[in-house]
């Protein structure tokens, strides 16, 4: 399982960190409800092979502290040729995207579109090897598609790993709103 999105800031005295301003974003143009969909449905067989992802997709439900500790479906699928990646796919229904806007999280964030629905790129700033890409699909869920390298040299820089992310999420949400 990948790791979990981005982690709270925390507050350990003076030099902690002042809270980022929060984010604003669009409304969505309508709900895509996230409840009993599988995540590992949501990447085709044609989809993952354009992505270049040829290993098995895995199913998981694990508890996930980012999301107050739900159980959040996710499906991780690696990819070896051309490189060495993974993506995770999870789907949130116990807290919407406010929870990535509210300035607690140790990432930077930059609003973006994926299928006309909002959505942010969470960049951690105390990692390097994935990027997270968040969609705003319904009143208290979200889609959280995190992509990362897998472990080769060189590494694969980060804003590639972002762009990679903003692309699988958009492949995501065409199979999620033809559901």
């Amino acid at each position: 399982m990948l790791a979990s999105a981005c982690a709270i800031q925390g507050s350990a005295g003076p030099a902690a960190h002042p809270t980022p301003p929060a984010v604003e974003l669009p409304p969505r143009p309508r709900e895509v409800r996230l409840d009993g969909v599988d995540p590992c449905s949501l990447l085709t067989d044609e989809q993952r092979e354009k992505l270049g992802l040829d290993g098995r997709p895995v199913f998981s439900q694990a508890p996930v502290g980012l999301y107050r500790g739900a159980e959040v479906p996710s499906c991780t699928t690696g990819g070896f040729e051309p490189r060495a990646v993974t993506v995770g796919v999870s789907l949130v229904t116990s807290v919407g995207i406010e929870r990535f806007t509210s300035g607690e999280l140790a990432a930077e964030l930059r609003p973006i579109e994926v299928r006309g629905f909002p959505a942010l790129v969470a960049v951690p700033t105390r990692f390097t090897d994935y990027c997270t890409v968040v969609v705003d699909v319904a009143a208290g869920q979200l889609l959280d598609v995190q992509f990362a390298t897998g472990g080769r040299q060189p590494p694969i820089p980060q804003p590639q790993l972002c762009r990679d992310a903003e692309t699988v999420a958009g492949e995501v949400m065409a199979t999620l709103v033809d559901h």
